[in-house]
């Protein structure tokens, strides 16, 4: 293939989503909220998690459900917006 052939191709736009599940950094970079209020919702129950361990296991690996953190700021985000705050 020739330069040229690429040259005239389109360039194809990638969309970045978010991966299904996060470490709490992760969450806590892409959606920017601190640890202590992820951890805050998880135990309230009001989002999503998992802990990757064996039952022997004190520590592991936390996941949080991206789908559920988005339905949570988008639910809370609906709320403000129809008591008039921006």
């Amino acid at each position: 293939m020739n330069q040229n052939s690429c040259q005239n191709r389109p360039q194809e736009v990638v969309k970045m989503s978010a991966p299904e599940w996060l470490r709490v950094s992760e969450a806590k970079r892409l959606f920017g909220i601190s640890k202590p209020k992820l951890y805050q919702l998880i135990h309230a129950g009001t989002i999503r998690s998992a802990a990757l361990r064996s039952p022997q296991q004190v520590r592991g690996t936390r996941l949080i459900s991206s789908v559920s953190l988005r339905t949570y700021i988008e639910a809370l985000a609906d709320a403000q917006a129809k008591e008039g705050r921006p």
